[in-house]
């Protein structure tokens, strides 16, 4: 009995120990118990941006606005919705027959159309993302930027906002043209510029030429 006695007693020593030296090597701990104070390396040194000028951080702490701005409702990361657009969508290279279409895209674009043969939106990835669309509903733009670097401004005769670059990067120009407005009967068409390094009269030249309008 005094020798069962003796091989338990051993047995937990043994475990006291080995607990003591894993606590040891690894650094963990018993739960409910905080852990030792240990002094974090220093940060790795990052490499200046252009957004770490004073210009950028002085943009960025103004705070994104949301609200209308002349006809447009601009929404962060929210579009304006498309018409009804049945599924399955499927690759056509029948685009040029829609009027979205502007030989300002160029050719060979990725075009989908709707189950019902309609196209919603012609859009050319490049340097920029071009386009033109149809939605319905308010025109929501999904622009980030404090209201000051939102310029409000007509291209051709037709409403249109500008997103001015952020300081520092200047090919992130955005800019939103309404060609038309929808109404009960069609869909309203809208034009888009994004993220272009083109000046503003350069985007409002281009934004006229993809609407066949003057500037």
């Amino acid at each position: 009995m005094i020798k069962v006695k003796f091989l338990r007693w051993l047995v937990v020593l043994v475990l006291v120990v080995v607990g003591v030296v894993v606590a040891a090597v690894t650094g963990s701990v018993p739960p409910f118990r905080n852990r030792p104070h240990v002094t974090p390396p220093p940060p790795h040194e990052q490499l200046p941006t252009p957004f770490d000028t004073p210009a950028a951080i002085q943009d960025r702490a103004k705070g994104i606005y949301e609200g209308p701005v002349g006809e447009f409702l601009v929404i962060p990361r929210q579009v304006a919705e498309f018409p009804s657009c049945p599924r399955p969508h499927t690759l056509t290279q029948k685009y040029k027959d829609s009027e979205l279409y502007s030989p300002v895209f160029g050719e060979n674009l990725e075009v989908y159309e709707c189950a019902n043969g309609k196209i919603v939106t012609v859009t050319a990835y490049g340097g920029a993302v071009i386009g033109r669309r149809y939605f319905v509903g308010p025109a929501k733009v999904p622009f980030e930027a404090p209201f000051d670097r939102l310029v409000l401004l007509t291209v051709g005769g037709h409403s249109a906002l500008a997103q001015l670059p952020v300081p520092g990067d200047p090919a992130s120009l955005r800019l939103a043209a309404i060609q038309r407005f929808p109404t009960s009967h069609e869909p309203g068409i809208m034009v888009g510029i994004d993220n272009t390094s083109k000046t503003l009269e350069e985007a409002v030249a281009l934004a006229a030429q993809i609407m066949g309008v003057r500037p």
